[in-house]
Parts: C-alpha cells; sequence; structure tokens
C-alpha cells in the first residue's frame, strides 16, 4: 500500500503545476544554496518526491467534454476511489492529481491547488 494525496487546480495547467508545486528540479528555491523544492513540499508539507511519484491529469479542448470524475478514475492506476472529488466543480477544473507521500497535509489549499483527499492505495503495479 502506498499513501498518496489527490488534488486539482482551477487554474494552473499541466506544466504549471508540475514546475511548480511537484517537481523539485523546475521549481522554487527557498535560498541560494538550497536544492528545488516544489510547493507541495515547501508549503503544504509533502515528503520529498520525484519522477515517478506522481501523475497530473489536464483538462483539453480534446477531452473537455469527458473530463469529469469519472473519466479521471479511469486514468488512476489504483482502484480506491478518492470521494473528496466527487465534491469538486468539474467545469472550472483544470487539472487533477496524485502524488505519493507519506505525510499529512498541513494545509487543504492555497488558493491554486486543493487536496481533496489522503489516502492508501495498491497500485496496479504493485
Amino acid at each position: 500500500m502506498s499513501k498518496i494525496w489527490v488534488g486539482y487546480s482551477e487554474s494552473l495547467g499541466f506544466r504549471d503545476l508540475i514546475i511548480t508545486y511537484i517537481d523539485p528540479y523546475f521549481a522554487p528555491v527557498e535560498g541560494d544554496d538550497d536544492e528545488p523544492v516544489g510547493l507541495l513540499e515547501l508549503e503544504f508539507g509533502a515528503s520529498r518526491n520525484g519522477p515517478g511519484s506522481f501523475e497530473v491529469y489536464e483538462k483539453t479542448p480534446e477531452n473537455e467534454n469527458q473530463f469529469c470524475f469519472d473519466h479521471v478514475l479511469d486514468w488512476f492506476p489504483f482502484e480506491e476511489v478518492p470521494l473528496g472529488l466527487r465534491t469538486i466543480n468539474w467545469s472550472k477544473t483544470k487539472t487533477v492529481f496524485f502524488i505519493m507521500n507519506d505525510k499529512e497535509p498541513k494545509l487543504a489549499t492555497d488558493g491554486r491547488v486543493w487536496i481533496t483527499d489522503v489516502m492508501n492505495v495498491k497500485f496496479e503495479w504493485e
């Protein structure tokens, strides 16, 4: 079993969400001598992560009519259902993501990203 955070953004696209919040190699740096740190780690209290520890799904013109709770569940590589995603406004949602994490979030939102669920899941490849 792996612990994950599931969340979404209404304002950030795929690339902006990854480089600002998730990927530690392209995210903001606290000081000159520090390693790059994504905002999920810096502000939300996430554990260190890297490639392969997250997935981000974006609403595009091609999938706009299908970008909904059931469609996103089909993309997730686990069977557990993140019930918090049922409550979001899918017409406003731009991206949905999950990230492997072994901590509890210090924040539920910073106004640009929301964490809807913290879950223990079994990935299809485990």
